[in-house]
C-alpha cells in the first residue's frame, strides 16, 4: 500500500520523506522513554500458533481506513513482544457486528472507536461528552468483555479550510464560514452530506449552506476524487478531514473551531475477552494505548505512507520502537 502526502509547498516527496521520519526521530529522542515491553515467558507459545485474533475496527464516516487497520496492527505487535503469537483479521466488522464478533469469539481484541461501538448497544446522542460515551459503552458491554484505558487520541469531524482561504476570508470558526459559506464549495464523504450532524448541522446550527458540495474520498492518496488533493488545489475551499490526519498539520491547513459542538469527539479504546486476554497482557496493551495521542496517532500514519515500510506491520512495529516500547533490533 503506496501512499503519497500533497504539500502546499513544492518539495521533492523524497525530500519531504526525510525530513517527516527525521522530526518523527528528534521529538522520539527527546520524548520521555517508557520501559520498553517485556516477555511474558507464561504467554509464549508453540512457535507460529495463533493465539490471538485482532480485529480491525470499523472507523467513523470521513477516516482512511488505513488508519483502523494501522491501530489493529499495532496492538498485535506490541503482543508478539510480550511473546504472543497474534494475528490480524484483515477485514473490518461489518456495521452493527463488531461487539458481537468479539462476544462470539471471532477476534480476541479490537481497537474501537467509542461512538461508532456505541451505536450497536445504545443511542449515541445521549452521550454529550467522549467520556460518557466511553460510560454508556462500558455500561451496555456484557460481563465477557472489557474496555481497558483508551488512548489519549481522541477523533472528531473536522472542518478545515487552507491558509490562503483562512486568511482571504479572516476565518478561524466555524460561526465566521457563516458569513461567506455560500461562496465555497466543500468537499466530504458522501455519508457527510445526508447524515445527522453533517450538512445539515452547519446549515442549522452555524448557517452555513455551502454553494456546492461534493463526494469525495477520504485516503490520502493523489488523485481527483481525494478530499485533500481537492482542497490543496482550489477545487473545494472547505473540507471535512478528521482530526486525527496528518494531512493537516503537513500541509498547514486551518482546522475552524466549533464552539457549539456540533460535532462530538469520540476515544479510541482496546475492547476484549477477558477470557483470553489476562491481566499481563491486558498491562500490554494498556502501555501502548498511553503512548497513542492524536498527534502520535497522525506519526502512525505518516509512517505507513510514500513507502517507507512494505507492510502495515512494518510500520507499526517501527512507531513501537520509536516510542521505546519495543527494543530495535540490532
Amino acid at each position: 500500500m503506496r501512499r503519497k502526502l500533497v504539500h502546499r509547498k513544492l518539495v521533492h516527496p523524497k525530500v519531504v520523506a526525510a525530513l517527516t521520519v527525521a522530526v518523527l526521530l528528534v521529538g522520539t529522542a527527546t520524548a520521555c522513554t517508557p520501559e520498553p515491553i517485556d516477555n511474558i515467558p507464561s504467554a509464549s507459545q508453540v512457535p507460529g500458533e495463533t493465539v490471538l485474533k485482532i480485529g480491525t475496527p470499523q472507523v467513523p464516516d470521513g477516516v482512511d481506513p488505513a488508519e483502523g487497520a494501522l491501530l489493529a496492527h499495532v496492538y498485535a505487535a506490541s503482543l508478539y513482544a510480550a511473546g504472543v503469537q497474534a494475528s490480524v483479521v484483515e477485514t473490518p466488522a461489518a456495521a452493527g457486528t463488531l461487539l458481537s464478533g468479539v462476544e462470539q469469539g471471532s477476534v480476541d481484541i479490537v481497537p474501537i472507536y467509542s461512538r461508532v461501538a456505541l451505536t450497536e448497544v445504545a443511542e449515541p446522542a445521549t452521550a454529550e461528552t467522549a467520556s460518557e460515551a466511553l460510560d454508556a459503552l462500558q455500561a451496555a458491554l456484557p460481563d465477557s468483555l472489557k474496555l481497558l484505558d483508551p488512548t489519549k487520541a481522541e477523533d472528531r469531524d473536522s472542518i478545515v479550510v487552507t491558509a490562503v482561504t483562512a486568511q482571504k476570508y479572516q476565518l478561524k470558526s466555524l460561526a465566521d464560514v457563516g458569513k461567506v459559506c455560500e461562496k465555497l464549495t466543500m468537499g466530504g464523504s458522501s455519508a457527510f452530506k445526508t447524515k445527522e450532524g453533517g450538512l445539515s448541522g452547519l446549515g442549522s446550527d452555524y448557517n452555513c449552506i455551502p454553494k456546492k458540495y461534493e463526494s469525495l474520498d477520504p485516503t490520502l492518496e493523489f488523485g481527483d476524487s481525494s478530499t485533500l488533493w481537492a482542497l490543496l488545489r482550489d477545487d473545494v475551499q472547505m473540507a471535512g478531514i478528521h482530526s486525527s490526519s496528518p494531512a493537516i498539520a503537513d500541509n498547514a491547513l486551518v482546522v475552524l473551531s466549533d464552539p457549539k459542538g456540533l460535532f462530538p469527539s469520540q476515544n479510541i479504546v482496546p475492547l476484549v475477552a477477558t477470557a483470553k486476554v489476562n491481566d499481563a497482557l491486558q498491562q500490554v496493551i494498556n502501555k501502548v494505548s498511553a503512548a497513542l495521542t492524536t498527534e502520535e496517532l497522525s506519526n502512525l500514519s505518516r509512517l505507513s505512507q510514500d513507502g517507507h515500510y512494505a507492510t502495515l506491520s512494518e510500520a507499526a512495529t517501527a512507531w513501537l520502537t520509536q516510542q521505546g516500547l519495543v527494543k530495535a533490533s540490532s
